[in-house]
């Protein structure tokens, strides 16, 4: 194609920055309109191009590799006669001699915009949509998106600028023309796509935007000095995922007798799960481990074992999976820690492993992960002492071996929700976050999918699979490494360089994935998704019993971007009603007076059945005042009977009391399929979550 044949004879001439009239001839090429102009040699031919193009002009000085004209006085603008192009040719031949010249028509004004290609080196091709001006050197206003984007991701970053505003016109300032502005942002995705592993980067800059053309007044387009390719992952079908996730039969590399030690705690988490599958315990001490016998290596085991656990260090790795190999088993998780992620000699001992892999035709997860879990095969390969795992509907992909063992203890102990799958990556040696999603967005068992990544493996194949995916369920994700302290800790932690935060912002937006800020928000995401349907909308209606909480719970609600609408009056009247009348009940309701004087459950009953009826209304939460000496309920059932008769309106509960109190209302209603939260801004973070999930599956196509 044109662009990459411009570029290569470019590279091999050694050019580092493009001349400017050749990269805006590429652009001109992609639909981006460029000002009229021509290269010259000296004053005659500039003359001659004076004549074409019309005062007045603009003069540059097409000076090899240099990338900022106007500091360096390469640039003139406002040429208004033949005298003044006269005096600019010579003051540029004094300063630049030999040197050819670019002559253009001045552009009209307009709002300026910034616009460019970075090549990633973790993401690969990027697009780069900022404000001009100050907003760009001051403010960094600029938005990302991984290439390829579409025509709706684009429109859909615009609004995402801060000075987005001027582009609808400001203090006088006509409105610029938007389908040309995505028009000419467009053009540059598709030649950032054309012309990927060619650049290190394209600035456009100013991007002119007015209220009939937009017109890249600036183009840079520097090179690499080599083309560069970017591998990308491939597919894993469901049988592949199968001896993962639904196997017949496991042996466990590295079994051990002694209670405590990984290799015998996975084998206790197998039983108490119920697992039916065939267990295989490898030690060359033989013997029986927990009533199993013991395999003295892997050489004896039976044919057609699904899957091996290898729990031996990093070191006997390599040796015991060939060992697995050579038993025909083509499912691995390594457990063991101290490769890539600790040392130069752990990143040799990695490669070998991924040479066996290759060898083999084997699948692994790992190394360095705390396995897996597949609540409907009773089956997980975590060697931390989860117990019985719960059964439900969320699946998780984690980046951390802290998931699977402590994280998913806490869920156990002290939540009333279940998971589908958990997916340990590790160091993503074979499997990787792509592929893992694929399954999960595949997976009947599975409704919403909750992700913690610090690198993202093969950006596009991601991108092309969470697309599809966010279509049909909700995916969010907490991305580790998203600061400078983060990216370092990450590069110590599983080897994975975080790459720059907006493009990972970008990228997200661009999949579909609501983004999570904490680490907790891994586990308040489970529990919402796991028991709320999605809001139709962002309006919510809240209870609270404080003139306080309503005022610092609605500000939230703006900060979080959900809305307060008006209560129908026919809502206000009910409530009203049931409450003493030095209070006047509005928007969002405060129902102490109503529950002191009516008592707790009869005002909460009336006025969340109120708040749910209210077709203003999308999703409600109720903050209950709970103490023995104001009489507690003598059940909780009320709300979540309410909840049914309202299926596809979010409730959401939180407490103000007795902390024992708010322990046997949460421990009554979470079991029914009420989420509740003991600090009061979490089920508002919890809602919002929700609405931003739900805003995805109404994105355009």
């Amino acid at each position: 194609m044109r662009a990459r044949e411009a570029l290569s004879c470019a590279m091999d001439k050694g050019v580092t920055l493009l001349p400017e009239d050749e990269g805006k001839s590429l652009m001109a090429e992609y639909g981006i309109s460029v000002p009229h102009g021509r290269r010259v040699s000296n004053l005659a031919e500039a003359e001659r191009a004076a004549v074409e193009i019309g005062y007045p002009l603009v003069l540059k000085a097409l000076v090899p590799g240099l990338a900022h004209k106007s500091e360096s006085r390469a640039v003139l603008l406002n040429i208004a006669d033949l005298r003044g192009l006269r005096s600019a040719i010579a003051d540029m031949s004094r300063r630049f001699p030999e040197v050819p010249f670019l002559v253009e028509e001045m552009a009209t004004e307009g709002a300026e915009l910034i616009a460019g290609l970075v090549d990633d080196p973790q993401l690969g091709p990027c697009l780069m949509i900022g404000t001009g001006g100050i907003f760009t050197e001051v403010f960094e206003d600029a938005v990302f998106l991984l290439l390829p984007a579409t025509r709706a991701d684009i429109v859909a970053a615009l609004p995402r600028l801060r000075g987005y505003r001027l582009l609808s016109g400001f203090r006088g300032s006509p409105p610029v023309d938007k389908k040309r502005l995505v028009d000419a942002l467009e053009g540059l995705a598709k030649f950032g796509v054309d012309a990927a592993g060619y650049y290190d980067a394209v600035d456009i800059n100013p991007l002119r935007a007015a209220a009939d053309t937009t017109v890249a007044l600036d183009v840079k387009v520097h090179m690499k000095q080599v083309v560069t390719a970017r591998p990308e992952g491939r597919d894993l079908n469901s049988h592949d995922f199968a001896g993962f996730f639904e196997p017949r039969s496991v042996a466990i590399v590295g079994a051990s007798n002694t209670p405590g030690k990984p290799g015998n705690t996975v084998i206790k988490n197998l039983i108490a799960n119920g697992y039916q599958g065939e267990i295989y315990p490898v030690n060359p001490k033989g013997g029986e481990i927990l009533g199993y016998t013991v395999y003295r290596s892997s050489a004896e085991l039976p044919e057609g074992v699904d899957l091996a656990v290898i729990i031996v260090p990093a070191k006997d790795s390599p040796e015991s999976l060939r060992d697995v190999a050579s038993r025909g088993i083509k499912h691995v998780v390594l457990s063991a820690g101290g490769f890539a992620e600790t040392s130069d000699t752990g990143a040799t001992i990695q490669q070998e492993l991924l040479d066996i892999l290759a060898q083999n035709y084997m699948r692994a997860l790992g190394p360095n992960t705390s396995g897996n879990i597949s609540t409907p095969s009773r089956f997980t390969s975590s060697f931390f002492p989860l117990g019985e795992l719960r059964r439900g509907n969320v699946g998780y992909i984690a980046q951390t071996g802290n998931f699977a063992t402590f994280t998913m203890k806490y869920i156990l102990t002290g939540e009333y929700f279940g998971v589908s799958r958990v997916v340990g990556l590790g160091n993503k040696i074979d499997v990787d976050e792509s592929q893992a999603l694929a399954y999960l967005g595949a997976d009947p068992e599975t409704h919403a999918i909750v992700m913690y990544v610090e690198s993202i493996k093969y950006p596009r194949k991601f991108l092309e699979v969470a697309r599809t995916v966010t279509r049909e369920k909700p995916v969010v994700m907490l991305k580790g490494g998203a600061t400078a302290a983060g990216k370092q800790a990450a590069s110590a932690h599983t080897a994975a360089l975080a790459a720059e935060d907006r493009i990972i912002d970008g990228l997200l937006r661009q999949a579909g994935i609501t983004r999570l800020e904490n680490y907790s928000d891994l586990v308040l995401a489970g529990k919402v998704l796991s028991m709320c349907p999605l809001p139709d909308g962002n309006r919510v209606g809240f209870l609270a019993p404080s003139g306080a909480m309503l005022v610092a719970l609605s500000d939230l609600c703006t900060r979080l971007g959900l809305t307060l609408p008006s209560l129908m009056e026919e809502t206000r009247e009910r409530i009203q009603a049931i409450t003493p009348s030095f209070i006047r009940i509005r928007k969002p309701v405060d129902i102490w007076a109503a529950a002191l004087s009516c008592g707790v459950k009869p005002a909460y009953a009336d006025g969340l059945d109120a708040l749910l009826k209210d077709p203003n209304l999308d999703a409600v939460i109720a903050i209950f005042m709970l103490t023995r000496e104001m009489g507690m309920p003598d059940s909780f059932s009320f709300v979540s009977e309410l909840a049914q008769q309202h299926k596809d309106k979010p409730v959401l509960i939180s407490f103000t009391g007795d902390k024992e109190c708010m322990d046997e209302c949460r421990s009554a209603l979470e079991p029914l399929g009420i989420p509740t939260f003991m600090q009061i801004e979490e089920p508002f973070r919890a809602l919002s979550i929700l609405h931003r999930c739900a805003q995805v599956k109404k994105r355009p196509q």
